[in-house]
């Protein structure tokens, strides 16, 4: 099996390289990484402005990682993947695993992540997909191991969903050290949570340069709000390892038809 890994963290990030050697110890199948020469987080599945790009050989990042092909590109995640899929000869990758991202992808904010937007946009190729991500707790050590055993558990359910059309599993890993603090696996919804509603902007104005505003972005953690066993985010804040199966092209059962006549029934702009 051909498995492409990608991220948006860069090619420095160190979950990345230990999820590849996870993946190639595990004996899946051969590994190539294609990754962000920059950090490319937030850009969810933002398409490569430029029209060529530099896809260049990558060293590991450490020796236990050395025999792993990889590549940087000046591009976003999906820019990666279509370097991934499209640069080499042959069939292509036969799977697509994105991460392993610091920080959970939950949520609403799933549609914000780079990290889940190379994994969709993969599947948007007919690929089965895994979205990786790794909860952390401000600067306490990242548990990268225990969300490398989270994508070698759940890697064989990607058969389950080939064929099933743009389908993404999406995994979040608490933070914990010790495997057996691990209270299982939980298949969930996304919570609603926005990370929106816990942003503030400081606004300053520059005395020489009055017409500019300097803004800081902070992020007011006392307004985590709970969150239902259901949901992916409270799923991993039990202790779980949430799986969260998302597609893009389920329609909202929503009917518009109504107000869409009226709109409709009174042409307007010509005279």
């Amino acid at each position: 099996m051909q498995i492409l890994v990608v991220n948006d963290d860069g090619i420095a990030s160190v979950g990345l390289w230990m999820l590849a050697a996870a993946l190639r110890d595990a004996g899946l199948g051969s590994v190539t990484i294609v990754a962000p020469e920059v950090e490319q987080s937030g850009t969810s599945m933002a398409l490569p402005m430029q029209r060529e790009l530099t896809m260049k050989p990558a060293q590991p990042l450490a020796p236990e990682y050395a025999g792993i092909a990889a590549y940087t590109v000046n591009s976003t995640p999906v820019g990666c993947v279509l370097a991934g899929v499209r640069a080499f000869p042959g069939d292509g990758p036969d799977v697509v695993v994105s991460g392993i991202n610091r920080g959970l992808n939950t949520g609403t904010n799933v549609l914000l992540s780079g990290t889940v937007g190379a994994a969709m946009f993969a599947a948007f190729w007919g690929m089965p997909a895994l979205a990786v991500s790794q909860m952390f707790i401000g600067d306490a050590p990242m548990p990268w191991a225990t969300a490398t055993w989270a994508a070698v558990q759940t890697f064989p359910l990607l058969e389950r969903v080939r064929g099933q059309g743009p389908l993404v599993l999406n995994v979040n890993v608490p933070h914990v050290h010790d495997l057996a603090d691990v209270r299982g696996f939980r298949q969930t919804e996304l919570s609603a949570f926005f990370y929106g509603d816990v942003v503030e902007l400081d606004v300053a104005v520059p005395v020489d340069t009055p017409e500019e505003r300097h803004l800081g972005i902070r992020f007011v953690r006392e307004r985590v709000p709970a969150f239902a066993p259901s949901s992916d985010d409270g799923a991993v804040r039990e202790g779980y390892v949430s799986v969260t199966p998302l597609t893009p092209t389920t329609a909202a059962c929503f009917d518009l038809s109504a107000a869409l006549q009226d709109l409709t029934s009174e042409p307007r702009g010509r005279s």
